[in-house]
This record gives C-alpha cells, sequence and structure tokens, in this order.
C-alpha cells in the first residue's frame, strides 16, 4: 500500500512538516520517528512511503511542525486523523489543510456545539460504489460541526459529478462520522488540471442549496492520477456567507430562578423550566453562578456562592424534594407555599426545610437505593472525592465547626481515619451515607437538567470559582496543594476602590505541576459531568494571583504571586534613596492624622498610635496590622468609633511605598499598588517622586509580562485539554497585556462589559475592540444592573453615556425606561462577540409592566462588601413568562433581526 501526504503551511526558516501515525513506517505514533515531507513551491509540503503491511480497517495520522533551529516540536490542533481502509484500495493520496492551534473555528468542535447547539440530523453513509480501472474516487471531508439543524453539507462545483454549479444538483455530504461530513464521486483518471469547489448548506425539504460559502472558489490541483487510486480532500472551516456564528442567552444564579414548584429558592429541576423560557424566545445559552456546597457556619453567610466546602459536591440548597416522595408531606406543601412568597431568599429557612425533609427521604429510600446499580456506579465514578467530602461534613457536624484545626485528633486528615470514618460497619456511616444520599439525587437532577438543555439545543453555563475555601475538604485532605498562609483577592478595579480580598489560600503551582494538574484535571471533569461551556472566574489569577498577607483585611496589601521583586541594589541603581522605614512602614504625620480623623485626632493618636523622635508616629503593637485593628474594633462596644475609624486606620496602614517580599524580606521589595495615591507618595521629594513613579509603571505594565505569559502557558493548556469544554474567562480588572494573547492562543473566550473598557482610551466599550471570541454583556452579578447603575451612578457620566453610546441627544431621563434597556440590548445584540449574555433583571428591563419596581431589590452582589447577602430572586415565576407572548415575541424577533438565532 502506498501512501502520499500533500500539505500546504507556510514555513520559516529551519521548519519541517512532517507526518506521524498509527502505522509503523509513520512512527507508531512517535513525534521523533515521524516522516519528514519535503518542500515543493508556494508553501506545499508532499511526502510517499510504501506501508509493508496492510491495516485491516484503517489507520491514524497527524501533521507536526519541527523547529530544527530552536528544538520545539508543534502538534496542530484536533485528535488524529482517522483513515478508513477498503479491502481494495492500496494507494492514497492525501490533500490536506494544516489545522492551527488558535484558528477560532476550533471553539465549534466542543462539546457545546457537537452535543448541544448544533447536534445535527443524522445522514446516513449511502451506498458505497466500486470504481473503473480508468477511475479514481475522490473522498471529500470537511470537519463542520456548526451546521443549522436539518440542513445538509453539500458541494457544488465546475464538474458534473460536482452539479456544474447548480443549486439542485449538488454532492450530499453524509454525517455518519460527526462532525465530519464525507462523500465521494468517480473521476476520470485521464482528466487532468483542477477542481475548483464550494461548500454549501443544502435543505432536504426543499431540494435546493440554502447557502453558499463565501470567499473564493476551494481549489485543488490533481495533476497525474493513472497512479492514484483514491484521493481524499480534506478541508476545514465552513465560511458563511451570513459571517461568524453567533448567539445569544442569559445568566440567573440557580437560587434566583423562581416557579410553582420552588421551596423558596431555585432548583436544579427548575433550570429546565429557564431553559423552556430561553428556547420559547430564541436563546441558546443559560448561565448560572457556581452551585457547589458551601455549608460552613449554616448561616446566610453561607449564601456566598464562592466559598465551597468542596469544588466536587453540589450544593442541598439546589436538591428538588418533590421527586423523593411519592406524596409530598403536608408540612412540607406548607412551607413550599410559605417561602414561595417571599420576595427574596431565606437562606437559613430554606436550608432547615431542605435538610429536614432530605434526612426523611433519606430514612425512608436510602437503604434502598444503595442498592440499585445506578446508585453503585456513582458511587465508583465518584468515590475519589465523595467519601471525603461526606467524613467533612460529619465532622464538621460533630465538632460544630468548619475550621478543621479545630478538631482535636481528626485535624489532620489520613487515608486510616477515613476508611474508619466511611466504613459501613462504623457507628459513623449512617450519618456519612447521608451525604452520599444527597449527592446521588443533586448529581442526577443537575445531570438530567443539563441533557434538557441539550435536547432543546441549548447549553448550561458553569461557573469555575479561582480560588478554594480556606476551611473545606480540600483544604484539608491536601493542605500541600495550597499556601495556607496567604490570602487571595484582587487589586483594586471598579468594583472595588480598596481591592478585595476573598480569604482564599493560594495555589502551590510547583507541587501541583508534579502531577500535570492532576487536582485541576479532575476538577474539569466533574464540571464536564454538567456542563458544556463554564466560565473561569478571574482568569488572571492563572497568570498571577494577587496575594495579601495573613495580617491584612482589605486588598491594598497584596502583591502578584509570582512576580519579580525589586532588589534593594537595583532599587539604589535607578536612583531610588532607599530608607526601609521611611518606605516600608505607614507614613503617619500629626498632618495627616488631622486630615483624617479631624476632631477625633487627639483620642485616636493616643489610642493608636506613638510617637517616633523624627516628630512622625506608628502604630502600637497591638494595632500593627489590619487584622489587629479589626480584632479590635469586633470586641470595640461602641460601634460609631468601628464606622468612624476603622476605614480610615486600614488605609493608614496601607500607606507605604514599597511592600518587603515575604520570601526575601531585607533585600526584595514590591511596589504597594496605587502608592502614587498615597499620602506617603505625595510628601516625597519631587525627584524621588519621579524615579518611583517610574519604577512603579515598569513593574506592574513591562516587568512581568513574559513572566506572567510563561506561568499562564503551563497552567491554562492542562486545563484547555481536560475536557472538550467551551472556555470563557472573565478577564476584568487590571489586565496585563499579555492576556489577550495567550487567551486568543487557547481559544479562550474573552468577557467584555460595556462599563469597564479595557482600552484605556475609551470610557465605554467599543465595538471596534470586541474580539469575536468574546461574550459580550451589559453587567454582570457583581455589578448593578442596568437600571440601578442608571440611577446610582454620576449624573455627567449616564449623560455621557446616552449621548456617545446611545446616540440619543438632550438630557439623559432620570429612570432607565424601557426604550433605554431595549436600545442598550439592542447594541449588544449586533455587536461582533460570538456570544451576547444578558443578566435576567437586563431582559426584563425592556418592560415596563413585567419588570421588578424597585431595581435595588435586583442587585445580587456587592464586592466591596465581604459579608453581602446573596438572596436575590426573580419576581415573576418562570411559568408566568413563559405566558407572556408579546414579551416573548419581541425578544425572539430582536434575536433575529441580529441573526442570533
Amino acid at each position: 500500500m502506498k501512501l502520499t501526504f500533500r500539505i500546504h503551511y507556510y514555513t520559516q526558516w529551519g521548519q519541517q512538516i512532517a507526518v506521524v501515525g498509527s502505522l509503523p513506517e509513520l512512527g507508531n505514533l512517535e513525534l521523533d520517528k515521524a516522516l519528514i515531507l519535503t518542500y515543493k513551491a508556494e508553501g506545499y509540503w508532499e511526502g510517499s512511503i510504501e506501508i509493508k503491511k496492510k491495516p485491516h480497517s484503517h489507520f491514524t495520522y497527524r501533521y507536526i511542525l519541527i523547529d530544527s533551529m530552536n528544538g520545539g516540536i508543534q502538534e496542530e490542533w484536533g485528535n488524529t486523523r482517522l483513515v478508513e481502509v477498503g479491502k481494495k484500495v492500496d494507494d492514497f493520496w492525501f490533500f490536506d489543510s494544516w489545522r492551527a492551534q488558535n484558528d477560532p473555528h476550533n471553539v465549534f468542535f466542543s462539546s457545546s456545539f457537537v452535543n448541544a447547539i448544533t447536534k445535527p440530523v443524522v445522514f446516513p453513509k449511502p451506498t458505497s460504489f466500486s470504481p473503473s480501472e480508468q477511475e479514481v474516487v475522490l473522498r471529500f471531508q470537511m470537519d463542520a460541526p456548526a451546521i443549522p439543524s436539518g440542513w445538509q453539507l453539500a458541494i457544488v462545483g465546475n464538474m458534473e459529478e460536482l452539479g456544474n454549479w447548480s443549486h439542485s444538483e449538488p454532492l450530499l455530504l453524509h454525517n455518519a462520522n460527526f462532525p465530519r461530513w464525507e462523500g465521494q464521486i468517480k473521476f476520470p483518471k485521464y482528466r487532468v488540471g483542477s477542481i475548483e469547489y464550494k461548500y454549501c448548506f443544502y435543505n432536504p425539504q426543499r431540494k435546493l442549496i440554502e447557502a453558499i460559502e463565501k470567499g473564493p472558489n476551494r481549489k485543488v490541483e490533481l495533476g497525474n492520477l493513472f497512479d492514484k487510486e483514491q484521493v481524499i480532500i480534506s478541508n476545514q472551516n465552513f465560511n458563511h456567507p451570513d459571517g461568524p456564528w453567533k448567539a445569544a442567552g442569559l445568566a440567573i444564579p440557580v437560587f434566583s430562578i423562581r416557579t410553582e414548584d420552588s421551596l423558596g429558592v431555585g432548583s436544579f429541576s427548575d433550570i429546565k423550566k429557564m431553559v423552556d423560557w430561553a428556547a420559547l424566545c430564541g436563546l441558546k445559552m443559560v448561565q448560572i453562578l457556581p452551585v457547589n456546597d458551601t455549608i460552613a457556619t449554616k448561616t446566610w453567610k453561607d449564601s456566598y456562592p464562592y466559598a465551597a466546602i468542596s469544588v466536587f459536591a453540589l450544593h442541598p440548597i439546589y436538591l428538588h424534594l418533590d421527586v423523593l416522595f411519592e406524596k409530598l408531606p403536608a408540612e412540607l406543601v406548607k412551607q413550599k407555599s410559605a417561602l414561595n412568597k417571599l420576595a427574596e431568599v431565606d437562606y437559613e429557612a430554606v436550608m432547615d426545610a431542605k435538610m429536614k425533609f432530605a434526612r426523611q427521604a433519606y430514612l425512608t429510600d436510602g437503604a434502598a437505593l444503595f442498592k440499585t446499580e445506578d446508585f453503585k456506579q456513582y458511587f465508583r465514578e465518584n468515590k475519589a472525592w465523595l467519601e471525603a467530602y461526606a467524613a467533612f461534613s460529619y465532622l464538621r457536624d460533630k465538632y460544630e465547626t468548619v475550621d478543621f484545626s479545630q478538631w482535636e485528633s481528626d485535624a489532620t486528615f489520613t487515608q486510616d481515619r477515613l476508611k474508619e470514618l466511611t466504613s459501613v460497619h462504623a457507628d459513623t456511616y449512617e450519618e456519612i451515607a447521608f451525604y452520599y444520599f444527597l449527592q446521588y439525587h443533586l448529581d442526577q437532577q443537575l445531570r438530567d437538567a443539563a441533557d434538557y438543555a441539550r435536547e432543546k439545543g441549548l447549553v448550561l453555563k458553569g461557573d469555575l470559582p479561582i480560588g478554594i475555601y480556606r476551611h473545606s475538604v480540600d483544604a484539608w485532605v491536601a493542605p500541600e496543594l495550597y499556601n495556607m498562609d496567604g490570602q487571595s483577592g484582587a487589586p483594586p478595579d471598579p468594583f472595588s476602590a480598596d481591592g478585595q480580598n476573598w480569604g482564599f489560600p493560594t495555589y502551590n503551582w510547583e507541587v501541583m505541576a508534579k502531577d500535570d494538574y492532576a487536582w485541576w484535571k479532575k476538577r474539569m471533569q466533574q464540571l464536564a459531568r454538567y456542563f458544556d461551556v463554564y466560565r473561569i472566574d478571574h482568569i488572571l489569577g492563572f497568570f498571577r494571583i494577587w496575594e495579601i498577607t495573613e495580617s491584612g483585611v482589605d486588598g491594598l496589601l497584596g502583591v502578584f504571586n509570582p512576580a519579580i521583586p525589586l532588589t534593594r541594589k537595583e532599587l539604589e541603581q535607578k536612583k531610588v534613596v532607599f530608607n526601609e522605614t521611611r518606605l516600608c512602614e505607614p507614613y503617619v504625620t500629626s498632618s495627616i492624622l488631622k486630615k483624617t480623623f479631624g476632631k477625633d485626632t487627639d483620642i485616636v493618636k493616643s489610642q493608636f498610635f506613638t510617637a517616633k523622635p523624627d516628630g512622625t508616629y506608628k502604630f502600637k503593637t497591638a494595632f500593627d496590622t489590619q487584622k489587629k485593628i479589626r480584632a479590635f474594633f469586633m470586641e470595640e462596644p461602641d460601634s460609631g468609633k468601628k464606622e468612624k475609624w476603622e476605614d480610615k486606620l486600614f488605609k493608614l496602614r496601607a500607606n507605604v511605598i514599597l511592600l518587603a517580599d515575604k520570601n526575601q524580606p531585607k533585600t526584595h521589595f514590591h511596589p504597594r499598588i496605587d502608592l502614587i495615591q498615597t499620602s506617603s507618595f505625595t510628601a516625597l521629594p519631587y525627584d524621588q517622586q519621579v524615579i518611583i513613579r517610574d519604577v512603579y509603571y515598569d513593574y506592574f505594565y513591562h516587568r512581568q509580562e513574559d513572566f506572567w505569559k510563561a506561568q499562564a502557558m503551563l497552567k491554562l493548556p492542562a486545563l484547555r485539554k481536560a475536557t472538550n469544554m467551551l472556555i470563557c474567562g472573565e478577564d476584568l480588572g487590571m489586565v496585563p497585556d499579555c492576556v489577550p494573547g495567550v487567551m486568543e492562543d487557547l481559544n479562550i473566550l474573552t468577557l467584555e462589559i460595556q462599563r469597564m473598557s479595557k482600552n484605556p482610551a475609551t470610557e465605554f466599550l467599543a465595538e471596534t475592540d470586541i474580539p469575536y471570541l468574546s461574550v459580550a454583556s451589559p453587567s454582570t452579578h457583581d455589578m448593578p444592573p442596568l437600571r440601578l447603575w442608571w440611577e446610582e451612578s454620576d449624573w455627567e457620566q449616564v449623560q455621557r453615556f446616552y449621548e456617545q453610546e446611545l446616540k440619543m441627544i438632550g438630557d439623559h431621563p432620570f429612570y432607565c425606561e424601557p426604550y433605554i434597556a431595549q436600545a442598550i440590548i439592542n447594541q449588544h445584540l449586533n455587536w461582533p462577540s460570538m456570544w451576547t449574555v444578558f443578566p435576567i433583571q437586563d431582559l426584563l428591563a425592556m418592560n415596563g409592566r413585567l419588570r421588578r419596581e424597585n431595581p435595588t431589590e435586583e442587585r445580587i452582589n456587592v464586592p466591596a462588601n465581604p459579608n453581602h447577602y446573596w438572596r436575590y430572586r426573580m419576581h415573576l415565576n418562570v411559568e408566568s413568562l413563559l405566558e407572556e407572548n408579546g414579551f416573548n415575541q419581541m425578544l425572539n424577533a430582536m434575536l433575529s433581526s441580529a441573526k442570533r438565532v
């Protein structure tokens, strides 16, 4: 058997194209034994090889780029190419196209499209035919998942076998090996020259071509065919005449969904009704917040969805109890009625009810469930985390705290103790098995909702929190994976002027790398049980994380980790007058105290500060960290002092120029974020201000770029390869210049928020700055929804938005009227982003009758408040929303007009 490979790829000096495959002559998939091709002309590489032993049914191959100058090997994107070998065919000639790793079309091969959005009608493989000795078989192949439902991919071209460009007689392709479309023709060997053709969408009902791809004709120079038996022409990327594929979705936390079946909070089963409404309107995505178990304090503070006690376990609050009972207990019916009437989520009341009735169901049905094959399979698939989670939950209840450092002999996790606790013969088993019961039903209900969405042609979009909770089963089981002495957060940004301190430990990436990020891969695979697309919360954390010392409270005293610090010698070489006390300790003077505390200056000075010989002041030892200050005010009976003084003292503690590096505190330093805004900086001599300002900007905007890019490229590819989900990154805040390039190379969609332009030259997001691989949205759960922003914001800012972005004249209305909301939604729909995703509040803002009366009740989160209660609920039942024909038809028409249906 003879194989001939021909591929078009423009290489650089020192680069070669090679083929590696499953046959011995192609290296048995070993890259260093690949077949090197020969460069011909105009970017074409070609090579032939004789195969001694013909494979029985198929073989695989792929192309690689060998860089002899730099010693690297780059594989083309995608799975290996599969070739079915017929009994009578001994000669193959492949015309291929290189599959680039960063081709935007690659996203269409994610499970979002293959399993849901463009899940196709199956067009079976036609009856095969046998060519004569004077004929060669031309087989066309196109990997194309994004084909409109019900339509068939076809080819039309410049020869009779391809319809002679007729719209009614193209070559119809089959998709038996979806997302690959294939078709073949018999072609006379004596006919030489070139084939010109295009792919098209064929409507089997009308028996006509509906759309032909745009761009120049595809062309193949066949050459001499007399020694060929089968020619395989592989193509990439259907060029849709209407432009790139686009769609829209809605964003709503599960806890915010309200249905007639709810129990004061949305459940996983309620997602299906939300999907029904989305599908009715033409939306293709339902985006939710994290849904992992956060039961730590058993109070409303557990409503914060980003502090999960397990990154694998699902939250019992989302359990739909009705399916656990043949007949609902009368008390449950009564509680459903009462809790469903509430305007917001009563987290504690809901949790009490859910856990109470879940335990009743467990006592009745748990033993029988555990004998079923479904449960046994679930347990096998999830045992690695499920047993530890159940044991953790039991111990949390036993010791009445989630802080495992207080668990006496159980403070340190061991496998022996886990086996003891989870043994079916142990006294603890009944309590621990309850959590198996809970997680099984939660898993079944969320998977059912996800499958329901896929059948409707929609996807669920999950959320991957960047951090783990300090008191979680993950930290208990494997503390070596995390830096428990640090706190992650975010530097100051439009969400929070003082930065954010999430309190989560940072990741020990060096340890995680030793097993090729196995923990992350398992986490991704667990997400893939339910979602086909997910959002990476704060993707910047994979480049560098904002790390705050254990003694910090707000985000001002953080540094990026990892980062390249400044040495003392380096600072001095830049002409910085290095005085560690002046630059690294809080700069406090009488005038600063007077300006900060006014009439309270004397009492504050005497209580918190000690005078220094140079006339400045330093914090007393009892108050020399933000945490010590916080601890004092926690015990202070005069709450008025806390309100007046605490935040001001935090800021004075952060009134420094440099922060000592935690590993080399005497010789290496980091500039404090926003140091130019501090009174410590403005008190420096002018020449020192100029020097330090230059050091600051170089450190934050130039010095780290290549280093941070390298860090991300060590981690993110591992996540990318772990599953086939579509990935979106939340890349807001202080974004390094290297971030967009890395996300583009890895086909990770960016997040584009109209009120948060990433371009310093524009106040609001400009259409020209929006990449195709992006998700555009008017707001997020961390921001006030449209109407609230409109009413709360500075009058001049809203007026600029009104004039510049909406192109409207006159003074803007005080309220965000429905026509304003509709104009903003329409604007987003017509932007170039692949996805536009709208919070449910912003969609309902388009209708004066349907929207909530008070927009302040639509706020989901306030990032500046670490104790915010996450309790927003829709004010409408989804069932009633399904009946709003006028509104639903209006939204569908908007989506259709923007070609997002």
